[in-house]
């Protein structure tokens, strides 16, 4: 497993917040979305893919890495290796600028996550991969939350998938999922709750997917 780097995880939107507020948060109506189809009447039919890190941090690494893997091992679509999208861009991976949260609405379930502005580096991305689709998937926050029994650490992931030719958005992400401290906590570093927090994450993207596209092998 590639080490995680604890400072360039907390790189991003981040906090500490207590178990009470994150309650009240999730009860005014956090949205979970693994994978959102844009389109619902929209077939989208398994061929080849290409999962994209949303910038060179760890987390977004990380991701990446875990659903290339869940695709691989789970799904009949062709799934190019993080390697080999390395070795056809070689300055992979590097940012894909992401909207902050005052570019979208609180509600708004099927995000198109990119800046407009980086759509021109994704085709480029795409002419070299010679993919069907490019899923890019960003970690959008983390937050550390504590109580009486142990801390929580939580991600939001964020992402959209696009369409060749055409490069068109047909779907979208936007969930959360955490790992919370147990009593071989004093053993284990805060990166062992946030990888598996990435993991959690990534294995829920994955799960959506299958039953979205119908893409699970027999």
């Amino acid at each position: 497993m590639r080490k995680m780097n604890i400072s360039k995880l907390w790189r991003m939107r981040r906090g500490v917040i207590s178990a009470a507020l994150l309650f009240t948060l999730t009860a005014c109506g956090a949205i979970n979305k693994p994978f959102n189809p844009i389109d619902t009447k929209r077939t989208i039919k398994p061929s080849s893919i290409a999962v994209i890190s949303g910038s060179y941090r760890d987390a977004d690494i990380k991701m990446a890495e875990f659903i290339t893997k869940g695709l691989t091992e789970r799904s009949v679509y062709r799934v190019l290796s993080q390697d080999e999208i390395g070795k056809r861009i070689p300055a992979y991976p590097f940012i894909i600028a992401a909207k902050e949260r005052d570019d979208k609405k609180d509600a708004d379930e099927k995000v198109i996550w990119f800046q407009p502005s980086e759509k021109e580096k994704l085709n480029a991305m795409q002419a070299k991969l010679k993919v069907d689709y490019l899923f890019v998937i960003w970690n959008s926050q983390m937050l550390q939350v504590s109580s009486r029994n142990g801390t929580t650490y939580y991600v939001y992931p964020v992402g959209n998938m696009i369409e060749y030719p055409g490069a068109k958005v047909v779907a979208s992400t936007r969930s959360i999922d955490g790992s919370s401290t147990s009593i071989l906590a004093m053993f284990r570093s805060a990166d062992y709750y946030i990888v598996d927090a990435l993991k959690g994450a990534s294995e829920n993207i994955v799960d959506e997917f299958l039953d979205v596209t119908k893409s699970k092998k027999p």
